[in-house]
């Protein structure tokens, strides 16, 4: 275990040196004596130079000086999802050349794109004040996940045709804890500058440089050690795969550890994080569900909150997800609807002792129940269950919510259930399939086989979705 970041992070030695671990009442006080240093000023931000907030502010007859504490973000409404997507230069804060503002507060850095639901991609800007968070962030966040300086890291997120904040999470990560940085620089080409490789100079790449941490979205992992087995490759040296983007249910988590032990790697830890670009870098685990500790907390307000009445849940238990930003100098948002359901604590960590909140258990979508011949499914239970096929003959799976006849818009709904396996698999995987999904959905579903390597076929650009609904 790597010893904790300052602030909030603590090593556990020093808290068994010291007696009983911090109760969650001492974590929360401490926590919120950082957090309301900034609200004052991030409120007068808001108020003179934030055109959203600005015009919000004087609706509600409402001024910085009413905002003290981070209890007081309270007195605004939440913020939708949609509302940032559909006018994102509205959330950017218009700082000019204010001489009360240091040169790093007011220079654009980076502009990073959230792709929401639909529609084109969301801008979110970083001034150089803000980079300079995201990198404190990124270091605290890879000690956490246990990356050390010896180690050699392979950044797998693709090269897009809009910046994600994935492949600057691995790049600031590995280098703000003095790792070794190698890219695999992999995507669609772009013809103009021939700059993408291919997942084979991944691959052959990993096995050279003798690479410790994979980082990257969980389904390409996946596939690039599936192909590393095809290829015969050595990954001894491989000891942490850093799943990201996507969730990684125990059925995968296993299967991807069995793959990294049959190219020679020795009890892998897989790591899946939490994040979202508004959040500018993942929670992750220092122990595999241990839950994922927020590595900067002193920079956001999380609210956890009923859906309906939208009050405050007690910790531990779940809720709907509320984010603001405290200090931030490029897009800033207040209560800001995440979209997803999650439970937080702010006891210390019985794993490593930190005192940072976590999030425990898996994050769901708000959203993500869907409604398929008047019966409620929850993809969440189902992807957890299907990721089992995965070390059963499955090389890569997707649900399609569709209609019985595509062509016909009344038409009944149905469930399809696409299959990638070996030929000679199929019949004992048909068979295991519809009954866990008639078992976990009570739906019973279409199945349609691809070739056991036609998982390209169904997979994504970016991220893979393994839960559709054409309707």
């Amino acid at each position: 275990m790597v010893p904790p970041d300052e602030g909030l992070a603590s090593d556990r030695r020093k808290h068994e040196a010291a007696g009983p671990p911090a109760t969650a009442a001492a974590n929360l006080a401490r926590l919120r004596a950082q957090q309301n240093r900034f609200v004052p000023r991030m409120m007068r931000l808001c108020a003179a130079a934030h055109p959203y907030y600005r015009e919000l502010l004087r609706k509600l007859g409402l001024g910085p000086q009413d905002f003290q504490a981070v209890e007081d973000l309270r007195k605004l409404p939440l913020l939708p999802k949609q509302d940032y997507i559909r006018n994102p230069g509205m959330f950017r804060l218009e700082l000019g050349d204010s001489e009360e503002l240091t040169l790093e507060e007011t220079t654009l850095a980076d502009v990073i794109y959230t792709a929401g639901s639909t529609g084109k991609p969301a801008p979110f800007y970083d001034t150089v004040h803000d980079r300079f968070a995201r990198i404190h962030l990124m270091k605290r966040s890879a000690e956490i996940a246990g990356i050390r300086p010896g180690d050699t890291v392979m950044n797998l997120f693709p090269l897009t045709s809009v910046p994600h904040q994935g492949f600057l999470s691995a790049t600031w990560g590995a280098m703000a804890v003095g790792s070794k940085l190698l890219s695999g620089l992999t995507g669609r080409p772009y013809p103009d500058f021939r700059v993408h490789n291919r997942m084979d100079d991944s691959i052959g790449a990993i096995e050279r440089e003798k690479v410790t941490v994979l980082w990257g979205i969980t389904s390409y992992v996946r596939r690039l050690i599936m192909r590393a087995q095809e290829l015969g490759k050595d990954f001894r040296s491989a000891r942490l795969a850093m799943v990201m983007g996507e969730p990684c249910p125990a059925g995968m988590r296993e299967d991807i550890r069995s793959r990294l032990i049959s190219l020679g790697s020795k009890n892998p830890a897989i790591n899946n994080g939490y994040g979202a670009t508004e959040m500018i870098g993942p929670a992750n685990e220092c122990a595999e569900g241990g839950g994922r500790h927020i590595p900067a907390p002193e920079q956001f307000y999380f609210e956890v909150i009923e859906r309906e009445s939208c009050a405050p849940v007690p910790d531990g238990e779940k809720g709907m997800l509320v984010m603001s930003h405290l200090n931030r100098r490029g897009t800033v948002l207040l209560r800001y609807v995440m979209g997803d359901v999650v439970a937080m604590t702010h006891e210390t960590c019985p794993h490593c002792g930190r005192r940072e909140p976590r999030f425990l258990g898996d994050p769901f979508r708000v959203d993500g129940l869907v409604k398929v011949k008047g019966t409620l499914i929850n993809p969440q239970p189902l992807n957890e269950e299907l990721t089992r096929l995965l070390s059963q003959g499955v090389a890569e799976y997707q649900v399609v919510i569709t209609r019985e006849d595509p062509a016909d818009k009344f038409s009944p709904d149905a469930v399809l259930l696409r299959v990638a396996c070996a030929a000679e698999d199929r019949e004992r995987i048909a068979r295991e399939a519809v009954a866990l999904v008639s078992r976990v959905a009570e739906i019973v579903p279409g199945i349609e086989f691809l070739a056991a390597d036609g998982f390209s076929e169904i997979a994504g650009d970016y991220k893979f979705k393994r839960f559709i609904d054409e309707r």
